[in-house]
Parts: C-alpha cells; structure tokens; sequence
C-alpha cells in the first residue's frame, strides 16, 4: 500500500513540474520591421507585411495608432495568445514610427 502512495505522489508531482513549465512563455525577443499599414479582414485590426522578410505581422498597438496607408518603422515582440485578427503573426507593438519616404498604395479589394 505505501508503494502505490509513494509511486501516485511521484507521478502527481511530476504531472505538476511538467504544467508548471509548459505554461511559462519563453523570451521573447525584439521584432523590427517596415511597411505599409493595411486593414486586417476583422474589424479595428491592423496588419504590416515586413518589406525586409515579407512576413505579415498582425500589430497590436496600445495609444495612438497608424492610419491605413502609412509607411511605418516598427518595434515589438511576438504575442503569445490568441486574438481576433484572424492573419498574421501577432506583435505587441512597443514602438512605431512614420516613414515619410515610403509610399503606399492602398490596396483594392473586390467585393463579391
């Protein structure tokens, strides 16, 4: 009987260690990029695809932010959770600014 208590105790400690270290969310390190800000498919999203990489951050920006059609110069780090915009990779947005010497061409959409 003490072998079955000490052998669950073991396991339901090792179960707990194992939680407890999936849940921690790794560094995360500084993202910069360039580009023309564009609405996301979702309502009050915004997107930049990084001229640089070509990859399309979803920008999670807290204050003011970009209208659409700006060029802009970004720096922020990778969200680690789920949000409405449904493209892109998100990034919490620590600091943004205008490019004036980039120009943006909004782009067209074609309704069904």
């Amino acid at each position: 009987m003490r072998r079955i208590a000490f052998f669950l105790t073991a396991v339901a400690m090792a179960a707990s260690a194992a939680t407890a270290a999936a849940g921690r969310a790794p560094e995360s390190k500084p993202v910069t990029g360039q580009g023309c800000v564009e609405a996301g498919v979702e309502a009050k999203c915004l997107v930049v695809k990084d001229l640089k990489s070509g990859v399309l951050f979803d920008l999670l920006i807290k204050g003011t932010q970009p209208a659409v059609g700006t060029g802009i110069e970004f720096t922020g780090v990778p969200y680690d959770g789920m949000t409405v915009c449904m493209q892109g990779a998100p990034l919490t947005v620590t600091k943004w600014v205008p490019i004036d010497s980039l120009k943006c061409v909004p782009r067209l959409t074609q309704k069904p």
